[in-house]
């Protein structure tokens, strides 16, 4: 069920009016019109009018002498404590005007909040999914320096992806429980609002929405961010308008109302895959990987990272064909360990030490003794480590960066003390990978270390869904948990109504409750004289007959809003 009020408002006001008779001509043809499309305003209508005959036959009845102390004390006692935000109603008045009242503010918050009786049924139940877990070709590992073995501390809860391989499937996907005190809401998103001359780049707080902190002025719409650990630092992507570049940058959260923060540009790359997008901050806040595509495509595709304990940022890596991946969580106090993936015909990636004390200059990881996986290209790891979502496939070079030309396809491994990956499997298990794959697609964890979500899911060759349906599908997003032995499915797809008409995903976040997603979907891109717009969507995944639900945490009418991040920070209302 989309919740969008910005559409009806301006209605529900003709509708009210209308039955009072005050509608002008133009304003009665108007609604109309309106009524003609839209089921909400016709059951808004309906509503009203019931209200109006229930009201008729009742008789005046003064409100109790007590009644605003009691709603008062309510309030006061956490009355709406158990209800998510989104859900609270925004204004609470202290006293009704009496019996007839009450009763018409109950119907009309049953219309508003619940829809009407006749709204459809969206996601509904698909045929049970068959399959086999197909092995994927095992990377070989070379075991790195006795000096480089960390000890991987993986929590008891962890899931494993293959203690559950046997579990018979199921038609909808089943998400696993979590911790009840998990927030479902981000902590922070990105707002670009103003006219397209104008344009004002604003960090907001996750669960008020009230501004954080104004941002350097803005090149273009952010599509990518990630918040570092410690709450301190947000890093950005966002584009250069029409130029087909993006630019990297770093903002130092203000952590008191007179600090006015920074923003650090890190460099310009060639727009392109999600590959090139991908932000990752190290587990004790202190570097952020990245990767830069020339922009004038002679040196090809490097890492690189930046150092927040001194606001400086290097080339990491040398090669033309290099990407940054996950940073390894645990570290020794001295140096902090990198995923870096060479691209090729067989990719390979190289866990990259880091020395705190020493910086790495730029290198070819292949030559400084680097312990490798062959096979393997950007492993995403959980947030503890103990699991990773890598590809594997055949790569070339394709315009200014690479991608998998054939048999490209993510998988899911467990990640041992020795940097193995073991008992992978393919992410998606009702796909047959061949010539028809992926060329690539966007991936990310929640913080829970189980959900994660898919999209921009780049498939080549002809649709392999079902009952007419497209699949893959790039506007599609797909959500699913590694403690789920089935892994991806044409059913793990949001509701396709998720996702407003004529929209694409540009960014995606898994929420630790493992239920949640916050979507960044662009509208379609105007004329030179306007504004991109992106709405920021919330969506609490639900499974089976029952749709999802969405809520707008912003609202494209009104600029573009995400993407969303998540982690610890301060409340901008603390003193």
């Amino acid at each position: 069920m989309t919740m969008n009020r910005d559409r009806h408002e301006p209605f529900e006001e003709l509708v009210s009016a209308s039955l009072n008779d005050d509608l002008s001509v133009d304003e009665r043809r108007r609604l109309d019109a309106h009524l003609d499309t839209c089921e909400t305003c016709r059951g808004t209508l309906a509503a009203f009018g019931d209200q109006r005959r229930i009201m008729a036959g009742l008789r005046h009845v003064g409100p109790p002498r007590d009644l605003g102390a009691r709603v008062r004390t309510g309030i006061e006692a956490g009355s709406f404590a158990n209800l998510p935000w989104w859900r609270r109603p925004a204004t609470i008045f202290a006293g009704v005007g009496g019996g007839l009242a009450a009763i018409a503010g109950a119907l009309l918050a049953l219309v508003l909040l619940n829809g009407t009786p006749d709204d459809p049924q969206i996601g509904g139940p698909s045929a049970t999914p068959t399959f086999s877990v197909a092995a994927s070709a095992t990377p070989a590992v070379t075991p790195p320096p006795a000096t480089m073995a960390p000890s991987q501390a993986a929590a008891s809860t962890t899931p494993s992806a293959s203690a559950s391989a046997s579990a018979s499937a199921s038609a909808e996907p089943a998400p696993t429980a979590t911790p009840s005190q998990a927030s479902p809401e981000p902590d922070v998103f990105l707002a670009l609002t103003g006219p397209f001359d104008n344009l004002a780049l604003t960090l907001r707080h996750g669960p008020t929405t009230e501004t954080i902190a104004e941002i350097d002025t803005p090149s273009g719409p952010p599509i990518a961010a990630e918040l570092s650990p410690d709450g301190q630092w947000l890093a950005y992507i966002t584009r250069l308008g029409e130029s087909g570049l993006n630019e990297v940058s770093v903002t130092r959260i203000p952590q008191d109302r007179g600090d006015s923060g920074e923003t650090i540009v890190l460099g310009r790359s060639v727009a392109g895959s999600p590959f090139l997008e991908r932000l990752a901050w190290s587990a004790d806040s202190r570097y952020l990987a990245y990767t830069l595509a020339d922009i004038d495509g002679g040196t090809g595709t490097d890492a690189w990272i930046f150092d927040s304990a001194n606001s400086e940022f290097r080339q990491l890596s040398d090669t033309g064909n290099a990407y940054a991946g996950s940073w390894i969580p645990d570290g020794d106090g001295v140096t902090t360990r990198l995923w870096v993936s060479l691209a090729g015909d067989a990719p390979t990636s190289y866990v990259i030490a880091i020395r705190d004390d020493a910086p790495l200059g730029p290198a070819d990881p292949a030559e400084i003794g680097a312990p490798r996986a062959d096979g393997v290209f950007q492993p995403l790891l959980s947030p503890n480590g103990s699991l990773a979502i890598y590809w594997n496939g055949r790569m070339e070079r394709v315009g200014d960066e690479w991608l998998f030309i054939e048999g490209g396809a993510p998988y899911l491994a467990e990640l041992d003390d020795e940097f193995a990956f073991a008992d992978e499997r393919p992410l998606f298990s009702d796909l047959t990978i061949g010539r028809d794959a992926f060329t690539s697609a966007g991936i990310t964890w929640s913080a829970d270390g189980d959900a994660y979500a898919v999209w921009k899911t780049r498939w080549t060759g002809i649709s392999q869904g079902s009952d007419d349906i497209e699949y893959p599908d790039e506007r599609r997003v797909y959500f699913g948990h590694a403690s789920d032995a089935r892994g991806l499915t044409q059913t793990h797809a949001i509701d396709e109504a998720d996702i407003p008409d004529e929209s694409s995903v540009v960014d995606v976040k898994a929420s630790p409750t493992g239920r949640h997603l916050l979507v960044t979907a662009q509208r379609p891109i105007g004329g030179i004289m306007e504004a991109p717009r992106a709405d920021l969507l919330f969506i609490e995944r639900n499974t089976g007959t029952t749709p999802d639900e969405v809520f707008f945490l912003g609202s494209a009418d009104r600029g573009w809003f995400g993407p969303a991040a998540f982690d610890a920070l301060p409340d901008p209302e603390d003193p």
